[in-house]
């Protein structure tokens, strides 16, 4: 088991210039880091790519803590979007700070959230679960919608792309295909999913998470738990 440390010892992490509420666990050269969005969001804010930015209302673009479907006496991070541009990008974003500058980290997360697509389902472009694929990225500067496409190298929907990897789909054992019942579904990283970056000169990189959809229908998911593993290389 790692110690608890504290934020101001090794690391923190900075969204907007602010300081936020960070716990991380393990020590400076290999730190954890554990997200829990039962009371506040953590600093974590959301992001919208691969849609025409004169037209937010047509994709029904919503985000925040709001009460799980589950259980309404918790709350998670809601992502939701129609997805008419057959492309749509949801995702949350954090900065993190206080790392080594310019050094080698590799890191690893594990997200669990509720998810209303059941798997085998038919749906127009694709699955609602199959053809929503999530990713996990970093960068160097803020991720960000820029004219129409992110920022940064994504890749398109079931591709990886040089800033961010698949690591799985939010197809669920359990839900249904009428989209009426949220399961929990846990994905993960792995030895090939892995990402890996170098840290700006100040220590600092940007990390995100989200889905990249093919599936021309209306996606809501409540992101619960996030943990980040990173390691110094």
């Amino acid at each position: 088991m790692y110690n608890k440390i504290t934020a101001v010892l090794a690391l923190g992490l900075l969204l907007g210039g602010c300081e936020l509420d960070l716990s991380s666990d393990g020590n400076k050269e290999d730190p954890a880091f554990s997200f829990d969005f039962e009371q506040n969001d953590h600093g974590w804010s959301a992001g919208f790519s691969d849609y025409p930015p004169d037209d937010p209302d047509t994709h029904e673009l919503s985000s925040g803590l709001k009460a799980l479907p589950t259980d309404s006496q918790k709350q998670g991070f809601m992502l939701s979007g129609h997805n008419r541009s057959d492309d749509l990008f949801m995702y949350i974003k954090g900065k993190f700070t206080g790392l080594e500058p310019s050094s080698r980290y590799q890191a690893n997360i594990s997200v669990n959230l509720l998810t209303n697509a059941g798997e085998g389902c038919m749906g127009i472009g694709g699955a609602p679960g199959e053809a929503v694929w999530m990713k996990f990225g970093f960068g160097e500067q803020e991720p960000k919608q820029a004219d129409y496409y992110l920022n940064l190298d994504k890749g398109a929907q079931n591709n990886n792309g040089k800033n961010a990897k698949i690591i799985g789909d939010i197809a669920a054992s359990g839900a249904n295909c009428e989209g009426s019942k949220y399961v929990e579904k846990v994905l993960a990283s792995n030895k090939d999913s892995c990402i890996e970056f170098t840290t700006n000169q100040d220590g600092s990189i940007w990390l995100f998470v989200g889905t990249d959809s093919g599936f021309e229908g209306k996606t809501t998911l409540y992101y619960d738990k996030i943990y980040i593993q990173l390691k110094r290389l």
